[in-house]
């Protein structure tokens, strides 16, 4: 019997992991860029630039957690579809 091992590009958990990570670093430094402007430009000028700083760096937290925990995935399913069976 014959196993097809998917590519690890392709799989659903090296995707999410990717995205994630990616997402959580653009939100960082996003996030960062605009919280500045609104201190440097006062924030009773554009109110909104405010909160959609501190929104993204709070959502860079939970993005890189699950960019972890997709790795984590991927790690634990690589290492079920390499562990050799024996044949009787």
């Amino acid at each position: 019997m014959e196993r097809r091992i998917k590519p690890r590009l392709v799989t659903l958990e090296a995707t999410g992991a990717i995205i994630c990570f990616v997402g959580g670093l653009l939100a960082g430094v996003v996030g960062t860029l605009l919280t500045a402007s609104a201190w440097i430009l006062g924030a009773e000028q554009h109110p909104w630039v405010r909160g959609l700083g501190t929104a993204l760096l709070v959502v860079t937290i939970p993005l890189l957690i699950f960019a972890g925990y997709c790795m984590d995935w991927m790690e634990r399913d690589s290492k079920k579809t390499l562990r050799p069976t024996s044949h009787r």
